[in-house]
């Protein structure tokens, strides 16, 4: 009875993700069959909208670029106005005069964008003048002219130093009204009034149309109140039939806005969609589509049980991942002339950034498009670059044993499912394949190391199953159970210091063996069998996959250890902890017959304290029938403790596991 409902429990399980699985199809099928360039995207809406808001998160190039590319197919489309957020409508004359002059007068941009905002150091916003000009001038004399509306003003920011906002100071540096109100007058008297089109382009926040902004309002009885005081807003509130809302491939502000501060569009799914098609740029319908059912549980969520993509824009612009984004190009001649008096004395919006000297702004300004930086949390999610084979991504793959997390299936080249494959399950999966991606810049390259054995037809193929670590509970999982309930009281306490979620090692094994393992062999070409799947690690990683062996010995028929942190904490000292795994070892080690697995340690750093363990632990393997056809330990003299280091021997265990 207890195996039914076990096996009733999977098959629920399954259903689920073979749910998922409909739903990732149909939406795959949409976007083979809808995707479109992204100007032919945007151009299109104009035929049914006449005002399309273009939403972007601030001086990212990408984004500029093609709006300075689309200001032509604007004209020819019957659009001859671009409104937009940046600049101040007190020079809209000069902006005009600009735009439409025998010559174009660079610093009279520099210095209009300089009146609007002291900070906006970004050569490519102040470059659409100049390309709107150079479109200009292609015209003939007659022709109606392409126009940039100037859509904010100069707020007055020497009236507020920072500290408590009150309606007094904020009236006092919004003189002329609250920002998105001023735009969308400017909007009803240069666009609306005239019945003229219009791309209205500004921070993503501002184009909220029928989307409301929450705010957390403490008596209200669901906590809940909305901002609907944005441009979208109030345009979607008078003409609601036509106004279009199209957002770039932005990243989320989190839940949290705090450690992280920005969290993946739709859970990951949106770049993980377009992954499949070697991430096209394109546009395409979020409202009333495949694509804007995929959910999100971003900041933007709250107040919105199910909130879905659909619910946030009508439709979204993908340019490039955000791993291959880039920022605006800082020009320093912004500041040429002009003193740090006349800047610090309107500095924009003091609580974001404050500076001491003209100097410090300047490295706040460049930080600011320093974009590997400001997106690495959602860069770091990003689904990897691999030199060899191909990488499929399953987001946040659920459990009923521990907390969600991204799976990444590397599929080694000419993978096809009339083939049979082995398995490798690895631990730390973020940090297997890409440097570029990895919170320390280094990576296994498990994809080059697997390739270059398994050319040889000495070696099964196999594919990499990347499970990833959940950050703050790593600890908790790599932890190996039952020697941590020998240990005593005190020591116990201390280990829990580092790992406060508790020891969830068996429920993570669990999470592999009971879930994991059955959806990759159900939906996978794999050879499911013990002598085809093997598991691997490094650090807490090594004692992890060392444990599972010894837990699961019908599950995995290898193990690699690499660097395996037989100090378990290094906190605690002394060599209580090392003594416990190894003898669990002796107790629970599987029959040498069928099993095998590899341990090595560096020299250098945290592997100059593994020595002395491991060669205990290979004392007691070989005692219990271990030799060199099922056991492999080495050392490395030199070697740190590494992601650089295990790449350079990783083909060593892969060997010692997949040969046939």
């Amino acid at each position: 009875m207890k195996y039914y409902y076990l096996l009733l429990s999977f098959f629920v399980f399954l259903s689920s993700f073979a749910q998922a699985q409909i739903n990732l199809d149909e939406q795959t099928a949409y976007l083979k069959n809808n995707l479109q360039k992204p100007d032919e995207y945007l151009i299109s809406k104009f035929r049914q909208y006449p005002y399309v808001l273009l939403g972007e998160d601030h001086a990212i190039k990408q984004n500029l670029d093609f709006v300075m590319a689309l200001i032509p197919k604007l004209y020819r489309a019957g659009v001859y106005n671009l409104c937009m957020e940046f600049g101040a409508f007190e020079k809209q004359k000069q902006l005009d005069s600009l735009l439409t002059g025998p010559y174009y007068n660079e610093r009279l941009a520099k210095d209009m964008m300089f009146f609007y905002n002291t900070g906006w150091a970004y050569r490519e916003y102040y470059d659409l003048y100049k390309a709107v000009w150079t479109f200009n001038h292609t015209l003939k004399a007659k022709e109606k002219k392409f126009r940039i509306v100037n859509l904010s003003y100069k707020y007055q920011w020497q009236h507020f130093k920072g500290g408590t906002r009150t309606p007094q100071n904020m009236q006092a540096v919004f003189n002329l009204g609250t920002p998105d109100k001023f735009r969308t007058d400017i909007i009803q008297k240069e666009i609306i009034d005239k019945q003229e089109k219009a791309l209205i382009y500004m921070g993503h926040v501002h184009v909220f149309t029928h989307y409301q902004m929450p705010i957390l309002k403490m008596n209200n009885d669901d906590f809940c109140d909305y901002d609907v005081g944005m441009v979208g807003n109030r345009l979607y509130k008078k003409q609601p039939d036509k106004v279009f809302s199209v957002m770039f491939h932005t990243p989320m502000y989190s839940k949290t806005q705090y450690k992280p501060l920005y969290v993946t569009t739709a859970n990951g799914e949106i770049e993980n969609l377009l992954h499949r098609f070697n991430y096209p740029q394109t546009g395409f319908d979020l409202r009333n589509s495949p694509i804007g059912k995929l959910k999100d549980d971003s900041f933007f969520s709250l107040c919105y049980p199910g909130f879905k993509m659909e619910d946030f824009f009508d439709g979204y612009i993908f340019l490039k991942p955000f791993k291959y984004l880039t920022g605006c190009t800082y020009d320093d001649d912004f500041f040429t002339g002009k003193r740090w008096e006349d800047v610090k004395n309107n500095l924009p919006d003091p609580d974001w950034r404050t500076a001491a000297d003209l100097s410090d702004y300047k490295r706040l300004i460049k930080d600011y498009i320093d974009i590997p930086k400001r997106y690495s949390e959602v860069i770091q999610t990003s689904i990897p670059t691999v030199q060899y084979g191909r990488i499929e991504r399953i987001n946040n793959f659920p459990s009923k044993y521990v907390i969600s997390r991204n799976i990444d299936v590397w599929l080694p080249e000419g993978y096809n499912k009339k083939d049979k494959y082995a398995v490798l399950y690895m631990h730390d999966g973020q940090s297997l394949f890409d440097a570029g991606i990895t919170w320390n810049g280094t990576a296994w390259r498990a994809d080059a190391a697997l390739y270059a054995i398994t050319k040889q037809r000495s070696y099964r193929n196999c594919i990499i199953i990347g499970v990833w670590n959940t950050g703050a509970n790593r600890q908790s999982e790599y932890f190996p159970q039952k020697p941590f309930a020998k240990l005593g009281d005190s020591i116990r306490q201390q280990v829990l210091q580092t790992s406060p979620a508790g020891i969830q090692s068996d429920a993570y094994l669990k999470f592999i063996t009971q879930e994991l393992k059955p959806y990759i062999d159900t939906r996978y070409a794999t050879n499911a069998d013990k002598a085809n799947t093997f598991i691997a690690g490094s650090s807490m990683g090594g004692l992890i996959s060392m444990y599972a062996l010894c837990e699961y010995p019908a599950v995995f028929g290898g193990a690699a250890c690499l660097s395996t942190h037989w100090i378990g904490d290094k906190s605690v000292k002394g060599s209580i902890i090392p003594d416990e795994f190894i003898a669990y070892l002796d107790k629970y080690l599987p029959d040498p017959l069928t099993h095998k697995i590899y341990f090595d340690y560096g020299t250098v750093g945290l592997d100059s304290l593994y020595e002395q363990h491991q060669l205990k632990a290979d004392r007691m393997l070989r005692s219990k029938g271990y030799n060199a056809i099922n056991l492999m330990s080495r050392k490395f003299a030199g070697a740190d403790h590494s992601e650089n280091a295990w790449s350079r021997r990783f083909q060593i265990p892969l060997q010692f596991l997949l040969k046939k």
